[in-house]
């Protein structure tokens, strides 16, 4: 059957069409006022006979004081996501670092875009190649130490000189 098929398409629509027909046909009837009411904000109004009757919801104590304390929490500030986490840029901090000591080996210019975990090992997107612990990233003498998926961080050395840093996997920027 080809997609352009009339009948296949009329099926497509149906699919979709039919439980949002169901669903809004049920709420119509369902969530009707009774006859002579008139839906307002504060409450419904029923005209019997000529008489007319407001009605007004009767809250207990509780509910007044849930309402209060959800009032009180949308004003309150909640500081930065909790889903979202501190980056770390080294392991070596610069001022722990003896003054005699200089820096002449720099860590290559990567960026880490995917951690994987699995049963055989963790394994790292690094520029768009797969990296496994104890891999060589570029001729320099860097290798991958660790890939820790929790932290989503590639622990990296430099055999000769013993200098480490950690590449992050950068968190999606906000609005």
């Amino acid at each position: 059957m080809s997609a352009h098929d009339p009948k296949t398409r009329l099926m497509g629509i149906g699919v979709f069409l039919l439980p949002l027909i169901l669903v809004k046909g049920s709420a119509i009837l369902i969530g009707q006022p009774p006859q002579g009411a008139v839906a307002t904000g504060g409450g419904a109004i029923t005209v019997n006979s000529g008489v007319i009757e407001i009605f007004t919801p009767h809250w207990s104590l509780e509910q007044i004081a849930a309402m209060h304390r959800v009032e009180e929490l949308r004003e309150m500030s909640f500081g930065e996501s909790p889903l979202l986490q501190a980056r770390v840029i080294s392991d070596i901090d610069p001022i722990d670092r003896p003054p005699d000591q200089t820096r002449t080996i720099t860590p290559p210019e990567v960026s880490v875009q995917v951690i994987l975990r699995s049963r055989r090992g963790n394994v790292a997107l690094i520029d768009r190649k797969r990296y496994r612990v104890g891999d060589a990233i570029g001729a320099d003498g860097w290798f991958v130490e660790e890939i820790d998926g929790v932290a989503r961080s590639v622990l990296i050395v430099h055999r000769e000189s013993g200098e480490k840093a950690t590449l992050v996997v950068p968190l999606p920027r906000g609005r």
